[in-house]
């Protein structure tokens, strides 16, 4: 099974966790050699489970297993059609490259590799001789991919789809273990999230302890957004900021996909030569609305950043440290909101719920 991309292209446009700079003088050509022997050996370390049954939306794959520091990469192919090496089709492949510490995804059809893709919303997560595990579940439009039970990557289906698949394969991992089921919620190994505390002014700092707010967390509303109040979320932004999202939702999870009632993107990367970075607004209620772009925010890379979303009588309100970047009508009753979702290059320290009277505003 060779990847003809495998040497040859990174990838370098993700959300999180770019390659390291020193990466980029990586010596492919040099180390070609050594890859394609180490390549060859990987092939003959695999585990191929052959599907009972077709994948189908809700289907649950569990993979563990130990990267070893002999074998330069691993992967897990869902493929169709009877397996043949080199030549059989692959739905999704899911490539871990070590040396390079990024994760590609394609799919191979009649002998050829599709574009690849590496964007992912975490860091890389994988180790030598640190055991993993990846959960894989299977929706409508997308395989969704969590590891250690943070959600990691979504990959939407191509032809051939992952509902024609009839073999599961593990490569390059010599203590891989599968096991297929069904579920109805991923990652299954999340962990417990974490609940956004209620205080009684933004100048006041909540009275029960704070969580450690992780980058792309998901955080919990048990009581709502009550009209008047504000989200107010402090972070750090990424000095090579690219975009990022803040997502309130109907439940905090990542699958059955949640309603989200505000989708706030700001996409520092569009036009990033221009004084203001684009801000697109939308909801996600069984499909996306239509967007509500405009070119709104001021923010400067790597500083400590206040948002703040505002609950109105009839919207949304965003701020910026204190100034409007954007407003949404409700599209969906406001009361429905239960989570928060941020995802991308704004590092929270500090996520609040309080009223919103008596706060500055800037124009």
């Amino acid at each position: 099974m060779k990847c003809l991309n495998c040497v040859s292209k990174m990838d370098y446009d993700v959300v999180e966790g770019k390659i390291p700079r020193d990466l980029l003088e990586y010596d492919f050509a040099e180390d070609a050699m050594d890859f394609e022997c180490q390549l060859a050996e990987s092939q003959d370390v695999n585990f191929t489970q052959t599907l009972s049954e077709p994948l189908t939306i809700g289907s649950h794959i569990i993979c563990t297993g130990t990267p070893s520091e002999d074998i330069p990469w691993f992967a897990i192919n869902i493929g169709s059609e009877e397996l043949e090496a080199g030549r059989s089709d692959i739905s999704v492949h899911f490539n871990v490259r070590q040396p390079q510490c990024y994760v590609v995804r394609n799919t191979r059809r009649r002998g050829k590799w599709g574009p690849e893709e590496t964007t992912a919303y975490r860091l890389y997560p994988f180790k030598v001789n640190k055991q993993f595990t990846i959960e894989i579940v299977v929706d409508e439009t997308e395989t969704l991919w969590a590891v250690d039970g943070d959600h990691y990557c979504s990959y939407v289906h191509r032809n051939p789809s992952p509902f024609t698949a009839r073999w599961i394969e593990v490569t390059g991992i010599r203590d891989a273990f599968l096991k297929i089921s069904k579920t109805d919620n991923y990652p299954t190994l999340a962990p417990e999230r974490p609940e956004i505390s209620l205080t009684t002014s933004i100048d006041n700092p909540p009275e029960t302890e704070q969580p450690v707010w992780k980058p792309n967390l998901i955080a919990t509303i048990t009581k709502g957004v009550p009209e008047g109040y504000q989200l107010v979320i402090t972070g750090r932004l990424r000095p090579m900021l690219h975009s990022f999202a803040i997502d309130l939702m109907d439940g905090a999870r990542e699958w059955p996909l949640p309603n989200i009632h505000l989708h706030v993107n700001v996409r520092a990367h569009v036009e990033s030569q221009r004084d203001r970075q684009l801000v697109v607004l939308n909801a996600w209620l069984g499909a996306w609305g239509m967007e509500r772009r405009q070119r709104t925010a001021r923010l400067i890379p790597g500083t400590l950043t206040t948002f703040r979303i505002v609950r109105g009588p009839t919207e949304w309100s965003i701020y910026a440290d204190d100034m409007l970047i954007g407003e949404l009508e409700h599209r969906a009753s406001p009361g429905g909101v239960k989570a928060l979702r941020v995802r991308g290059d704004l590092y929270p320290q500090r996520i609040f719920l309080c009223p919103a009277t008596s706060t500055p505003i800037r124009d």
